[in-house]
């Protein structure tokens, strides 16, 4: 995972702006109106887009901090080496893209050799693998989000001609079409997952060894395989009003947002 990088002194005024992953936005947005609330001095706009637009927007820049729910890519990586920008990331949470189906679907378990033939559109019969009926409606997150990138390179080893799936621009839209299509299967960030319990069924994947869910446990030691990091992406050291507010996102504070959200926190936060 990556290292946070040094943040230097508070400071409780002034504006940022702050831009990417659709999966990070709705507990970045708690975490600003949290912070603004103590510091009334300070403006904090948060906007999703996807963490490409919000990498793009930030190596341009167009926006103080960016939000990624995927490591950087290497292009990102050479065209902030080409500028000269020294790119700082931060843990904000730790997440497990997981796999969901309608409530009342029998399956309960997969394995990403089944995902990769679902998505590809290989594997297009319920009843081929849980003994259901009706056709498989997969569904997947639009390019340039974090998630579908991380399914993509997790599940689809890189290969998405073929891929078979409707898109959908937000995890929760993901939650909810699955909810309502009982032949669907998603996949979503964990804040998108809750008070859905009783709306969709987590699928556990099965591994070599055994069959996992995405706990907090199993997301936090990487036994869940697609356990990711949600980062904060700073154009060098922070200062200022940024640092300060990255500063709470990381601390105790912000951390028992991040919990309260659905995410796995990656400090002590508060009960």
């Amino acid at each position: 995972m990556p290292v946070s990088g040094p943040v230097s002194g508070p400071v409780s005024s002034g504006s940022l702006q702050i831009m990417g992953s659709e999966t990070m936005r709705p507990v970045v947005t708690v975490c600003a109106e949290a912070f603004m609330a103590d510091n009334p001095e300070a403006d904090i706009i948060v906007r999703g887009g996807g963490s490409g637009d919000g990498m793009a927007a930030l190596l341009h820049g167009m926006i103080d901090i960016g939000m990624i729910s995927r490591p950087l890519s290497p292009k990102e990586i050479g065209f902030a080496k080409a500028k000269n920008i020294d790119l700082t990331q931060f843990e904000l949470a730790l997440d497990g893209v997981a796999v969901v189906v309608h409530q009342t679907n029998p399956l309960r378990e997969v394995d990403v050799d089944q995902l990769r033939a679902i998505w590809s559109g290989h594997l297009s019969q319920w009843r081929e693998l849980s003994g259901g009926s009706g056709e498989i409606l997969p569904l997947a997150r639009a390019k340039g989000s974090g998630t579908e990138e991380v399914f993509a390179e997790r599940v689809l080893k890189g290969q998405r001609e073929g891929v078979v799936a409707k898109e959908l621009p937000t995890n929760e839209a993901i939650v909810a079409e699955v909810a309502a299509q009982p032949n669907a299967i998603g996949y979503t960030g964990l804040g998108a997952l809750r008070g859905a319990s009783d709306r969709v069924r987590v699928l556990a994947i099965r591994t070599q060894s055994s069959l996992v869910l995405p706990t907090a446990d199993a997301v936090r030691s990487g036994g869940y395989p697609l356990t990711r990091a949600l980062l904060l992406v700073n154009p060098g050291t922070p200062s200022g009003l940024a640092a300060s507010f990255i500063a709470y996102c990381t601390g105790p504070a912000g951390q028992a947002l991040v919990k309260r959200a659905g995410y796995v926190e990656i400090a002590a936060g508060d009960p």
